[in-house]
């Protein structure tokens, strides 16, 4: 990290500049100097708190590092929507990965001061049905290892649990507290987002939020549009709150 980078996060730790940054960088955008999405300076519009968790965050794995397969606006997004939501219990994310998104997602938790992520995958890159990310290949197969490095790298260890198999499964046998926060990013065909809804909502407290990742592919797209929008158990709000991200609100828990 530059000594530029290190100088915006210790002055982001402020409020003061965090203020003063968010002017400067709502300025830039004004005169047409600054068009699109950029994480550090778009991230000054969240609330203080919020930003302060970032500015810890940033200087261990750097927001545009790391082998993550979420994009940084969608990134911000997530996290934005699990500081804010008004909703206490765990945090449950389908398809981890390596843990990129999951270190947002336990920052978010930190800053709130409660709640818990539970990292759901088989950690061997498997994708829809018995496919497997190619890109699985570089950790051996496996990315549990490098997983729990980016955790460790991230400083949220204690915010974070690993379940490891598949995302059905895992779901048949939880046992912990209710869910404010469902993160469904594993298998995207319609009968993967099909089984992964049916299995983890009834986990998902009233008020909770259930959000589908990659809503651009036709199975996750699907199942939301056909099925889930005639459901009078969900509403659909936030709705698409940003390209590729659209998320439900449970009103009402199965007996």
């Amino acid at each position: 990290m530059g000594l530029a980078g290190r100088c915006y996060y210790e002055c982001c730790r402020t409020r003061l500049g965090h203020q003063a940054m968010g002017m400067a960088s709502l300025g830039l955008r004004r005169i047409g100097l600054r068009r699109s999405f950029h994480m550090p300076l778009d991230a000054l519009a969240l609330e203080h708190e919020a930003v302060q968790g970032l500015m810890e965050l940033w200087p261990r794995i750097h927001w545009s590092s790391g082998d993550g397969m979420m994009p940084p606006e969608q990134l911000l997004t997530l996290y934005r929507l699990a500081v804010s939501w008004p909703v206490d219990g765990a945090t449950v994310e389908l398809g981890a990965w390596v843990g990129l998104t999951t270190s947002y997602l336990a920052t978010a938790c930190r800053v709130r001061g409660r709640g818990k992520v539970y990292a759901v995958d088989t950690f061997e890159g498997t994708m829809e049905g018995d496919s497997v990310y190619p890109s699985a290949s570089r950790y051996g197969g496996r990315t549990l290892s490098a997983f729990e490095a980016q955790i460790r790298r991230a400083g949220v260890e204690d915010q974070v649990e690993p379940l490891v198999g598949f995302t059905d499964a895992v779901g048949a046998s939880y046992d912990l507290e209710p869910i404010r926060f469902l993160l469904i990013d594993a298998d995207h065909s319609y009968e993967g987002v099909r089984r992964d809804f049916e299995v983890w909502s009834p986990h998902v407290a009233e008020g909770g939020l259930i959000v589908f990742h990659d809503y651009d592919m036709k199975g996750v797209a699907r199942y939301v549009d056909h099925l889930l929008r005639s459901d009078s158990r969900y509403v659909m709000s936030p709705g698409p709150v940003v390209e590729n991200v659209f998320a439900v609100t449970k009103t009402e828990v199965e007996a």
